[in-house]
């Protein structure tokens, strides 16, 4: 759902039927920003329709921090994030050398940017894409169902992302399958958003690393 909205809005910015805030000379990075702005509104609205028709599941869902069971996430957690860290990594090196990426002066400057990008894309695709899933369904459909129905919606709209393809969509659905699983089990969103983050940190260094390489950056 998350993923698909941005691209909904990200498709109406590209064709100008949404203007974009010109921060960059880059055209991408000014897209990405007003994208980002857009989204980041909507988590919150997301946040607040959770709010208006089950405060119950806001309260037990919305925290960095819950209980822990057998499947202790103080554990499993590092073990996920490095493991789909290093997988992002492999993919988008293909990406940075098929672009000649480069990491110079102006890679560095853009690094606040990135850190900004990350932090800001995975809280936004956890709370419309993981959160409202999961603190909507709670109690309704068991927990299993509720994590295939994240690995669902958080999959296949990567088909066409980043990472894309049949590759990109089956490594975004086991994502959001974790995740879900992770949110259910701590009653808590600390570990989807910090996985989440360190694979956007990736995805988006690795763009500012083709950007950087382009002489109109």
């Amino acid at each position: 759902m998350g993923i698909s909205l941005a691209a909904a809005i990200g498709w109406l910015l590209d064709n100008g039927t949404i203007p974009t805030w010109a921060i960059w000379e880059n055209k991408e990075i000014s897209l990405s920003f007003t994208l980002q702005v857009m989204v980041l509104v909507v988590s919150f609205a997301a946040i607040g329709f959770v709010y208006f028709f089950d405060k119950t599941s806001l309260k037990t869902f919305f925290r960095l921090r819950g209980s822990r069971k057998e499947n202790d996430w103080n554990t499993l957690g590092p073990i996920v994030g490095i493991g789909f860290t290093l997988g992002t990594t492999m993919y988008m090196s293909f990406a940075v050398t098929a672009g000649h990426g480069v990491i110079n002066g102006k890679f560095w400057k853009l690094l606040p940017l990135v850190l900004l990008f990350a932090a800001t894309n995975a809280w936004s695709e956890e709370i419309i894409s993981r959160f409202v899933i999961v603190a909507g369904l709670h109690g309704k459909l068991s927990s299993p169902v509720i994590c295939w129905i994240s690995a669902l919606i958080f999959g296949v709209p990567h088909f066409f992302g980043t990472p894309s393809g049949i590759f990109g969509a089956m490594m975004a659905g086991l994502m959001g399958w974790l995740l879900a699983k992770s949110m259910i089990e701590t009653k808590a969103l600390g570990w989807a958003l910090s996985i989440h983050f360190l694979q956007d940190v990736v995805i988006f260094g690795g763009g500012a690393m083709i950007i950087a390489g382009t002489r109109s950056a």
